[in-house]
């Protein structure tokens, strides 16, 4: 237990470096990281996917060892590179239950970890009954959060503040409150933004959310949240429950099918928090197209005599 402590010290740390706020569910996968760091899957995999390649090499070209060993030597440098970029899913190495006994001694012994959102947050006022003079203003996003903690953990973070957004859980923006639609059509292009995570539950949400969250016609609703192919590129901790038999959206192809059809599920929380804000800040502020090396050049052809060398 003593070990496991000290692993979630390492992770409560490693986030609050950042100084972000962030959820328990945040700090079980940062437990997970910890405890299962992907340079060891990544140095694993690699040995023996090398070690079997060099093994098939050696049998298949005895006669020729020089040739065999330059090859398993270049297997053993192209290996781990390969394998960081294959998609593939982990699972957590730990439960939810041996991670609440961890927290529990790690409180007993060090108090609440920094940036930890507590566990019975104040409700939150809903968008109606705050200050009336903030509906003569317009907004250009509307982010609807299908997980109600995650919502909370960006507002913790001030996000809804930088974006110039209102940040809603799925069950207080069902539907759309009047005063954030009325505040929404003052934009010139409002759109809605979706939160969800890799699952089942999720992907038909985000699917028919238009209908669900009574958007009025000519809102443009986006989906930001997780796909299965987003958390198998992204190696994400993922779990398993019975597999779900329901109908999936269109959109999916055929291993993200396979994926979700064997049960697997991905939270949004399986991200890192630095990482969630970072995305969602993409999202709605994208940057700008960098002018190649090549435009730069005949722009400065056109834009006089030796001004190149200004």
């Amino acid at each position: 237990m003593a070990s496991l402590v000290a692993a979630l010290d390492q992770s409560a740390t490693q986030i609050g470096i950042s100084g972000v706020r962030y959820t328990r569910r945040q700090l079980y996968y940062e437990f997970c990281r910890t405890l299962l760091p992907f340079a060891q899957v990544v140095a694993l995999w690699s040995s023996v996917a090398a070690v079997g390649s060099a093994s098939v090499l050696a049998a298949w070209r005895r006669s020729r060892p020089l040739w065999s060993g330059l090859t398993g030597t270049g297997a053993q440098i192209a290996v781990p590179s390969l394998v960081r970029r294959l998609p593939f899913t982990l699972t957590p190495p730990v439960t939810d239950a041996l991670f609440d006994e961890v927290l529990t001694a790690y409180r007993a012994r060090h108090g609440e970890p920094p940036g930890l959102l507590p566990d019975d947050p104040a409700p939150w006022r809903v968008i109606g009954e705050r200050e009336p003079d903030l509906y003569d203003y317009g907004l250009a996003y509307a982010l609807v959060c299908q997980d109600a903690s995650i919502a909370r953990m960006l507002r913790a973070n001030f996000l809804h503040m930088e974006m110039a957004c209102a940040i809603l859980a799925l069950e207080d923006a069902t539907p759309l409150p009047d005063a954030l639609v009325a505040m929404l059509i003052r934009a010139a292009a409002p759109r809605v933004l979706l939160v969800h995570d890799a699952s089942p539950a999720g992907l038909r949400w985000a699917a028919h959310a238009a209908e669900l969250l009574d958007v009025p016609r000519g809102f443009r609703v986006r989906a930001l949240g997780l796909r299965p192919r987003h958390a198998l590129r992204r190696h994400l901790f993922a779990l398993r429950h019975a597999a779900d038999t329901g109908e999936l959206p269109a959109s999916l192809n055929l291993i993200e099918r396979l994926w979700l059809r064997a049960g697997y599920q991905a939270e949004l929380a399986a991200l890192p928090p630095v990482a969630l804000l970072r995305a969602l800040r993409r999202a709605t502020r994208p940057m700008p197209r960098r002018d190649s090396w090549w435009s730069g050049f005949r722009r400065w052809r056109a834009s006089g005599y030796m001004s190149w060398t200004a």
